[in-house]
């Protein structure tokens, strides 16, 4: 490997990598139980990564940490979950992405996709995404993998992902994810998850539900107190017990040796297509950005002859 070669891959990763956080929970007389997701971290680094609109920086903001709370709630070990929002509006697709280690990483179809705000300020995410499908691809820690799928509801990921964990998982819950941004950036990023445990009382539900009536916006009360208190608010009136925390972080799981063996398969005229004038190919992680460059015999190219 060159030095220029190194250089290019160093370049593309290097960033200062701040943490967000997930906490675990329980409410009630053991009625509830819910996991809350910091990714604030997570959304910035994605959206420097990417360069995304507003719009993009929200939409995967808001689907990052649901990946992270699905992931965190599912009712069996789950090594890897990946979040796929698929619309037919100008943003295309969504992916998010969130493995057992607290990595969290993510791409959206349109990075650069623009729309007028509603008349009350609101970001048009659910226009941006259109009508589709919201897909979930779980990879177990026994090796094995299972997909399921629901249509969108309304494309603003907090309400598709409730539809999805009641038709899917017959869980009945309350999703409350949200991304705030200023002229300064993203100041806040999270979500919320309150699950209910079969046999709840009535009592606790009918509070819960008083609760989230009053929460008004979600993501200003992520930059007000943050997810815990969001968590807070909505649990108000029960007792609230924290069980588990762990980080959140973007990190990308591409490697430069897969990239290599996808180059490997491809015909010669691809490969003569994607090289430069040296005869070297660069591949690109959708993911992360990172750039993963090839000398001809690494890959199966022809030097080219000047």
């Amino acid at each position: 490997m060159g030095a220029g070669q190194r250089n290019v891959e160093k370049s593309q990763r290097s960033s200062a990598e701040e943490e967000g956080l997930l906490v675990l929970g329980v409410a009630g007389q053991l009625e509830l139980r819910w996991a809350t997701a910091d990714v604030l971290a997570v959304a910035r680094e994605a959206r420097r990564r990417h360069d995304l609109s507003p719009i993009a920086a929200t939409a995967l903001g808001r689907a990052l940490a649901g990946a992270a709370l699905l992931r965190a709630l599912a009712t069996r070990a789950c090594r890897r979950l990946t979040l796929t929002l698929s619309g037919d509006g100008p943003l295309g697709r969504v992916v998010a992405e969130a493995d057992s280690d607290g990595n969290l990483r993510g791409m959206v179809g349109n990075p650069h996709v623009d729309l007028p705000e509603r008349p009350d300020g609101k970001l048009r995410i659910g226009e941006a995404l259109g009508e589709g499908r919201l897909r979930v691809h779980r990879e177990l820690l026994d090796g094995t993998s299972w997909e399921s799928q629901v249509a969108l509801v309304n494309g603003e990921i907090g309400l598709d992902l409730a539809h999805f964990l009641e038709q899917s998982e017959q869980t009945q819950s309350a999703v409350l994810v949200g991304v705030l941004s200023g002229p300064e950036g993203l100041r806040a990023a999270g979500g919320l998850v309150v699950e209910v445990i079969p046999g709840a009382g009535e009592s606790a539900l009918r509070t819960v539900e008083r609760n989230l009536e009053r929460i008004g916006s979600v993501s200003r009360q992520l930059a007000t107190g943050g997810p815990l208190a969001l968590t807070g608010s909505a649990l108000a009136g029960l007792e609230i017990e924290e069980r588990e925390r762990s980080p959140l972080r973007f990190r990308c799981s591409c490697r430069r040796e897969e990239l290599l063996a996808r180059l490997a398969t491809l015909s010669a005229a691809d490969r003569e297509a994607i090289a430069d004038e040296a005869g070297r190919a660069i591949a690109q992680c959708a993911f992360c950005g990172a750039a993963y460059v090839f000398d001809p015999e690494e890959y199966g190219g022809a030097p080219r002859t000047h």
